[in-house]
């Protein structure tokens, strides 16, 4: 969508900027977000149900008050505020943003219970469970490994640990070029 010199993302630059403000998150990082989730298509779904421009699976999106008929600009301001409450949970213990950021990534796709068990494996084996690069993000994909997933400090079991692995990696390089592309 983007077009040299236009500083246009997507169709819902706008509305991704009215929301972003309004919760004081950078637009081009949501931005992101949405690309990674629906490449902008509201009526994406995802084979786990998931659906929308945020890709909220249906109770999340139902405790945001969102359906699968929510308009746009519903769908992106309940993925927000899913992520504000994601930030929530972890702001006590990783309190470095910029490394938190990664950490409620994660959790946005995987969820929080598989990123706690992560920081739990990563302070068993000697690595600080509030770093994400090299640390929790190590564990995160060792959640596939039995070894790992059936470990005594692991509660919420086995998950595909390169998915919200990746997600991270997309998410944020995605960012830095959005960010190299279009000067605020």
């Amino acid at each position: 969508f983007h077009t040299e010199g236009g500083g246009k993302i997507s169709k819902y630059d706008e509305v991704i900027k009215e929301i972003s403000d309004k919760y004081e998150m950078d637009w081009k990082f949501l931005s992101s977000i949405i690309y990674q989730e629906s490449g902008f298509k509201p009526k994406a779904e995802s084979w786990r149900g998931a659906y929308g421009l945020m890709q909220l699976m249906p109770a999340t999106a139902e405790s945001y008050g969102i359906d699968s008929l929510s308009t746009p600009a519903e769908q992106i301001e309940a993925g927000v505020k899913f992520i504000q409450w994601l930030d929530e949970q972890l702001v006590d213990v990783v309190t470095d943003y910029d490394e938190r950021k990664k950490f409620v990534l994660a959790a946005y796709n995987v969820g929080l219970g598989h990123v706690w068990d992560a920081r739990r494996l990563a302070k068993k084996y000697d690595r600080d469970p509030n770093i994400w690069t090299n640390s929790v993000d190590t564990f995160l994909l060792q959640k596939s490994d039995p070894t790992f997933y059936r470990d005594s400090v692991v509660r919420y079991g086995y998950c595909r640990g390169s998915e919200p692995y990746n997600f991270v990696i997309e998410i944020l390089d995605r960012y830095d070029h959005y960010n190299n592309l279009i000067k605020n």
